[in-house]
């Protein structure tokens, strides 16, 4: 058997990460999904939407290096609109990220199953990035989200870390509303 290359190593984590995600869902009602368990504990519908803002945020921002620049499904389909968020200010990158609880808290959140197609159709878009790296594309150069000058892999990287601390909240938060807490066994 070969070795997988490091772009088929961070696609396949990419891929089974984003099904984990999804499934941390799954077992949930739209009123465990939507429940803030503290003030300081967003729900797991806000961390699916999180993630599914990032994942098309990173996708958008790697369609340029794999092939024809495209824009993020959020606006070009427009996600934005239909949800009226128009004008609502969701944070770094339009992602939630430095948001603050009390405004992701206000954030005007659809039905979970609105959220959940979202997701993916984003995670399956950053996927597919992903799945065209190759060796050189792989290690290009790229100006990550925090203006860092790194390579896409590296970026990528830091992504699936990023996207497994949400994974891990929604299994802790699945948890607490007295489900099977884990989607990584």
């Amino acid at each position: 058997m070969p070795i997988p290359t490091p772009s088929e190593i961070i696609s396949a984590r990419l891929n089974k990460l984003d099904s984990q995600i999804l499934q941390s869902i799954d077992a949930l009602t739209e009123e465990e999904v939507s429940k803030w368990i503290a003030p300081t504990a967003p729900s797991c519908k806000w961390h699916l939407w999180h993630m599914a803002r990032w994942a098309d945020y990173v996708q958008s921002l790697l369609s340029g290096v794999v092939d024809v620049k495209t824009p993020e499904l959020w606006e070009f389909a427009g996600v934005v609109d239909e949800w009226g968020f128009t004008g609502v200010n969701l944070g770094m990158w339009g992602a939630g990220s430095g948001l603050g609880n009390e405004s992701g808290h206000s954030l005007p959140l659809p039905s979970v199953a609105k959220v959940r197609s979202y997701a993916q159709e984003a995670f399956d878009l950053l996927e597919k990035r992903v799945g065209k790296l190759e060796d050189a594309s792989f290690n290009a150069a790229f100006t990550d989200w925090h203006d860092n000058e790194t390579n896409v892999g590296d970026a990528m990287v830091g992504y699936i870390a990023h996207a497994n601390r949400h994974l891990g909240m929604l299994e802790a938060l699945t948890g607490i509303l007295g489900k099977e807490g884990t989607a990584t066994v």
